[in-house]
């Protein structure tokens, strides 16, 4: 794929743009895999226990694609897909942390 983007010889500025799209990737398909949305979290997490469960998915997801996306740096020779995971875990962090205060304020 990166060869083709690149006209036959896939530079190095090409692999790590895939493998920080790779490493974004990885981060929104865990969380989807291990939790709800940002919405669910809101409309719910007003109750203590499921607030609760619903943060430690949050971390789960976090943690497991961390962890996926350094494998697959070291197999890539690359720190991109360590990168693109931090920045999409960041913003998920933010975005499910923001929902569960929203909930937490409005009693869910």
């Amino acid at each position: 794929m990166a060869g083709e983007m690149t006209g036959g010889g896939a530079s190095s500025r090409a692999v790590m743009g895939l493998g920080f799209a790779a490493g974004i990737y990885i981060a929104y398909d865990t969380m989807s895999t291990l939790n709800s949305s940002p919405w669910t979290l809101e409309t719910f997490g007003g109750s203590p226990g499921k607030a609760a469960s619903a943060q430690r998915f949050v971390r789960l997801a976090i943690v497991s694609s961390t962890a996926l996306s350094a494998l697959t740096s070291v197999l890539m020779g690359s720190l991109s897909p360590l990168a693109g995971t931090t920045v999409a875990n960041v913003q998920l962090f933010y975005l499910y942390n923001k929902a569960k205060l929203k909930a937490e304020a409005s009693g869910g």
